[in-house]
């Protein structure tokens, strides 16, 4: 191939792999990558002793999958933390009023990419309605890795 041949070859070359790239759904990782376009999971410390966390994805993405991304997010920043335990709610009006949701966590979707938003509460002991974070860890990376076998 000559140069100019190369030349005119990278334009779509680059946009074929850009293609290619979107067509995926969006896969567990750290939104705040700005490398990162299709979407991850996020977590910053607030309101109060809460930690907010969520999970965004593309149109590839189902449901199913951004639920179990957000609970596995949660139990990685519970543990982090020193924590076993932790309480999650949708909404700082649940939070206040002491109404966890469990794994029930209220899938969103915007523009037809599904996300979700949850205030986490660890804990260092269980509480009614609370979350064992190693045993929610353990069991949603074991569904994710049967869904990805």
């Amino acid at each position: 191939m000559n140069p100019r041949s190369i030349r005119r070859a990278w334009p779509a070359a680059a946009l074929l792999a850009c293609v290619a790239l979107t067509g995926c759904a969006t896969t567990y990782t750290d939104a705040t990558n700005p490398l990162n376009l299709a979407g991850g999971y996020y977590d910053e410390p607030g309101p109060g002793k809460l930690v907010t966390v969520g999970f965004a994805a593309n149109g590839y993405t189902n449901a199913e999958t951004v639920r179990r991304y957000v609970l596995r997010r949660a139990c990685e920043v519970v543990q982090e933390g020193g924590k076993g335990h932790f309480l999650a709610y949708t909404s700082l009006e649940h939070a206040a009023a002491g109404l966890p949701v469990g794994e029930d966590l209220g899938i969103h979707a915007l523009g037809g990419k599904p996300f979700s938003h949850i205030y986490v509460l660890p804990l260092d002991e269980p509480r009614k309605g609370s979350l064992n974070a190693a045993e929610v860890l353990e069991r949603v990376t074991a569904e994710m890795a049967r869904k990805e076998g």
